[in-house]
């Protein structure tokens, strides 16, 4: 097994071709693992704290061996980066067609360094590359910008396909995303802001090769398998109607949606249902790429009689919205129209912008403008004149997405880098504490779903590489009370039961390291999300990695692969910094009980350390700093990790007198906010 690797430095327009030699692999899998290892070795070279806009962050597509060989199990692509929002670790995934045109293209991975002089896009005809004039393109939203390249470059050899950003990658705003094909966003940490600061407007790809199969017999037996064992799986079914949009009823019977800034845990009016999505606005289900046998995808059109809201916008196509798109728009800002949040998902993928964190930057100064906390006054500075700032009001809400992704007046630029650091920055400007309205955890990353009564998840958003998050330790056993899995994973039910701390650090570190996998395969999450024990990552998922590469192992050894590449995103949090006091949530989880549902009176802070605790223990990590220990990287065949965070001074019980990083987490640079 070999991979292409592309290198693109834009400052000196180099282009160099390089091959991925087997023993990386062995190492680190593919896709997200080998990304993580592209992005270590960069800042072996380059200084870590640099800030993330500048030429010396990385920028890194990569797609691991399982995509676009037809196993059926979906495909999926990695962006890594040190995240200009953040400022620590930064990923993100998207599906769509782009991921396995590269490698029909002959690469795998795609490393960009630099900055260029100018706009420009690069583009990738099968092994020819060239950087491109992007300047006709510049100020283009990302679907203008898919349909422009189309036509620029044809049909030939193969459909162009592409990754791009819009106004605000452009304008470097932090929480800026890419966006696949111009419908399907890579949203969180920032990618986007990265591509901007580089003035990478796109990547185009067209590409006809064949992806080497080491055993093409036995990955067909297993696809005809897997194929069989989604026929037969009746959540498929309803996944293949309503995608995730099936959460907003789940989660309104357990509890755990986000409504007006996390004010509450249940949306409000009985429209925004996924039954109802379908029987108005679902038109058909698609695949975002041809290598998936479900189809939760869907597209939809407004015809303009569905609703008195739906009148504004007649003729309006897109991708239905994803469940946590509805959670940022039903949930955080209180919008109870179902053209309305299809809307603000369209916008915020077309501006290129993460909805997640946008929202909760919205929702915040929404209820500080309902609280009184804030003055017309201080509206009218904000925004530069009158804005009302109502719940649920979708033309406020555009006028607030506009401000961000153009950077317009002191909103936006307060709110570029998510909803923490501008409730940080205001509160500093106004000369008051208003951080208890911030949604936020990690790296100050926001999450629009309620926390307090889910100590698993709670742990996730302490925890995650990236910063709050839920895709890097997603499970079923808490939030669905599976008992099953929790028996099949620890011998005990106990994990099943959200209302006990016990085994709820241990899902995080166990379902770390499968996620870790998946992602590293190059394949969907949401297939294995339908029987977890059927379609294990690291034994089922794992024959038809085998089959591709010939790297056969163990389900052990697999999930040894899936802890190391958890290991190496923490090791460059550790160099810049990190310690256990980052792995936290904001004050709203912690300590104000939730007001309404089944678990109402529920504070984190109940559970929060012991399962903290749990966590760093199943991860063999020191529970005093959260540095890990050199006993647990050697255990993982990291010793040349171990010895670089040790001359950082950042590897438990182990000092010397090099270089110490231990710094606070800080902005990655000042967005020049006028007093």
């Amino acid at each position: 097994m070999e991979g292409g690797l592309l290198r693109v430095d834009l400052t000196t327009g180099t282009i160099k071709k390089e091959r991925i030699p087997h023993a990386l692999f062995e190492r680190w899998v593919g896709g997200s693992g080998i990304n993580d290892w592209l992005m270590w070795e960069h800042f072996l070279k380059h200084d870590p704290m640099c800030d993330p806009r500048s030429p010396d962050n990385i920028f890194i597509f990569g797609v691991g061996p399982l995509a676009g060989v037809g196993s059926g199990i979906g495909v999926k692509g990695r962006l890594t980066f040190k995240s200009p929002c953040y400022g620590i670790f930064g990923d993100s995934a998207g599906g769509g067609k782009f991921p396995y045109m590269v490698r029909f293209s002959g690469f795998d991975y795609i490393v960009v360094t630099g900055k260029a002089p100018k706009p420009v896009y690069l583009h990738i005809c099968n092994e020819e590359v060239t950087i491109c004039d992007a300047t006709h393109l510049w100020g283009k939203g990302c679907e203008e910008t898919h349909e422009m390249l189309k036509q620029e470059l044809g049909d030939y050899p193969s459909t162009t396909h592409t990754l791009s950003i819009g106004q605000a990658g452009e304008n470097q705003v932090g929480i800026a995303g890419v966006v696949s094909d111009g419908w399907r966003i890579h949203a969180r940490s920032g990618g986007g802001g990265v591509m901007g600061s580089k003035n990478l407007k796109a990547i185009a790809v067209q590409g006809n090769g064949g992806v080497k199969i080491d055993n093409p017999n036995g990955l067909l037996e297993w696809s005809d398998d897997f194929r069989q064992k989604l026929d037969g799986n009746e959540a498929a079914y309803g996944f293949k109607r309503r995608g995730t949009l099936g959460a907003v009823e789940m989660y309104q019977r357990i509890g755990g949606n986000f409504w007006r800034n996390n004010q509450g845990a249940l949306f409000r009016g009985e429209e925004v249902r996924s039954d109802n999505w379908v029987k108005k606005y679902h038109k058909y289900s698609e695949v975002c790429s041809s290598d998936c046998y479900i189809a939760c995808d869907g597209r939809y059109k407004i015809e303009g009689h569905e609703s008195e809201q739906a009148k504004k916008f007649v003729g309006e196509t897109f991708r239905h919205p994803e469940y946590l798109t509805t959670a940022s728009g039903a949930g955080a800002m209180d919008i109870r129209d179902w053209a309305e949040v299809a809307h603000w998902g369209k916008i915020t993928n077309d501006y290129g912008i993460d909805n997640q964190d946008l929202s909760c930057s919205i929702g915040f100064i929404m209820e500080l403008k309902q609280r009184e906390l804030i003055s017309d006054r201080d509206v009218e500075e904000l925004f530069g004149k009158p804005q009302s700032l109502e719940w649920g009001n979708i033309e406020d809400i555009e006028e607030l997405v506009k401000n961000v992704s153009y950077q317009t007046n002191p909103f936006g630029w307060l709110f570029r880098d998510g909803a923490y650091w501008g409730a940080l920055r205001y509160s500093e400007q106004k000369g008051q504490n208003f951080m208890k309205y911030a949604i936020y955890g990690k790296g100050g990353a926001s999450f629009t779903e309620e926390m307090r009564p889910f100590p698993t998840w709670m742990n996730n958003m302490a925890v995650a590489s990236r910063g709050s998050d839920h895709l890097k330790g997603i499970g079923l056993i808490e939030k669905f009370q599976r008992k099953d899995l929790s028996k099949a994973y620890f011998g005990t039910p106990i994990a099943g039961d959200p209302t006990v701390p016990d085994l709820k650090g241990a899902c995080t570190a166990v379902l770390e390291n499968q996620v870790a996998l998946i992602n590293s395969y190059g394949v969907c999450l949401f297939h294995w999300l339908l029987d977890p024990l059927s379609y294990a990552p690291e034994s089922y998922y794992g024959e038809a990695y085998t089959a591709v590469t010939g790297i056969d192992r163990t389900k052990e050894e697999r999930m040894l692969d899936g802890e190391r590449i958890c290991n190496l995103e923490k090791a460059y949090n550790s160099r810049l910094g990190l310690r256990r006091e980052h792995d936290t949530i904001c004050e709203r989880w912690m300590h104000e009980p939730c007001p309404e549902g089944p678990n109402k009176g529920r504070v984190a802070a109940d559970m929060f350390e012991q399962v903290l605790d749990e966590y760093y223990e199943w991860r063999g990590w020191d529970k005093e700093t959260g540095l890990q220990t050199r006993k647990k990287l050697e255990e993982l065949g990291m010793e040349d990790v171990a010895d670089v965070l040790a001359a950082d001074n950042a590897i438990a019980g182990e000092s010397r007198s090099g270089r110490a990083v231990h710094v606070e987490m800080k902005a990655s640079d000042d967005p020049g906010i006028p007093d």
